[in-house]
């Protein structure tokens, strides 16, 4: 069995890297060339959770089982990051090893490029404001996929903490060189921003329709679990919905199921995959909504196929006890 490090993830994946292993994911789902159950998630009393999640891609170069693992800690002090675990992929090496992957920094990666893949589809091309709703890992990995694909001028930062918010906007401004203020408000980190992204672990909602700017694209991340909500379920009822997968959305997001209980979004409705928009020959309109909205809870065949592209360049050798 061998190991690679997040060190190692790091090195050899670069953000746009991740925007095409992101497309290729998710056209992979929308093509249904894959087999993924729903997330199996346990709680610890202390609030902790465990997910586990198994995929198989039935063809192409990310072809094979594999299973991430994960336990996630809500706590302020989890350092360095609030994810913990492996990917293991079966058959992953020549010699037919078991590979095993860090989990925390794939997570990070491509759940901050599934956003930015899911902007740049949606979000009209001069988008420069960015508002960041939140202040942990993910915050910075979206402020950094964002630069990728849009050129902004400017980012709003809100967080619970006003201390860890005004660190996050130096650090905005020292790594990537622009300019960043701390709201104090979630309406007013929103009020002229272009994209919106939401990356917390709350459980209250904290943003409303009332908040939202005439036009501005939104990627509602954090609540990725029954429990947590981030947006009120009046937004939905203004928002073009996008999803990373149907059937993982709606049996994890909260906010969505209670959109749809308070007829705010109709019974037959289920919104659209962001994979669909890849693989389509029906092109839409060239009116754009309003307001666009990309939910996502993360699903295994993304973390499959980020695994699968670090193995393919990171060389493996020896055997290693885990």
């Amino acid at each position: 069995m061998q190991f690679i490090s997040r060190k190692q993830v790091e090195q050899v994946l670069s953000p746009s890297a991740c925007l095409q292993l992101s497309r290729d994911a998710f056209a992979l789902l929308s093509q249904g060339k894959v087999e993924q159950t729903l997330r199996s998630v346990i709680a610890s009393e202390q609030g902790s959770l465990m997910g586990t999640m198994p995929a198989c891609i039935e063809e192409g170069p990310y072809a094979g089982f594999g299973l991430k693992t994960v336990k996630v800690d809500f706590s302020r002090d989890a350092q360095p990051t609030s994810h913990e675990g492996c990917i293991l992929l079966y058959d992953a090496s020549e010699k037919g090893d078991f590979v095993v992957v860090d989990a925390a920094s794939v997570t990070e990666l491509r759940t901050a490029a599934a956003s930015a893949l899911a902007t740049d589809i949606l979000a009209p091309p001069g988008a420069t404001r960015l508002a960041i709703l939140g202040t942990g890992v993910q915050a910075r990995k979206h402020a950094q996929m964002m630069m990728e694909i849009r050129p902004l001028q400017h980012i709003s930062v809100w967080g619970r903490s006003e201390a860890r918010a005004s660190v996050f906007a130096e650090w905005c401004q020292q790594q990537l060189g622009l300019p960043a203020t701390v709201a104090m408000t979630p309406a007013q980190a929103v009020a002229e921003a272009d994209i919106i992204c939401t990356v917390t672990a709350a459980k209250v909602p904290f943003l409303h329709c009332r908040d939202l700017p005439a036009q501005c694209h939104i990627n509602a991340v954090g609540a990725s679990a029954p429990g947590f909500q981030e947006i009120d379920s009046d937004i939905y009822a203004a928002v073009a919905l996008y999803v990373d997968a149907r059937e993982a959305v709606w049996h994890a997001s909260t906010c969505l199921l209670e959109a749809k209980q308070q007829g705010l979004i109709p019974q037959e409705y289920w919104g659209t995959e962001i994979g669909e928009r890849l693989t389509s020959d029906v092109q839409p309109t060239s009116l754009r909504p309003q307001r666009t909205l990309f939910k996502s809870v993360g699903l295994a065949v993304q973390d499959l196929v980020f695994a699968r592209a670090v193995v393919a360049q990171t060389p493996l050798s020896g055997h290693l006890t885990l």
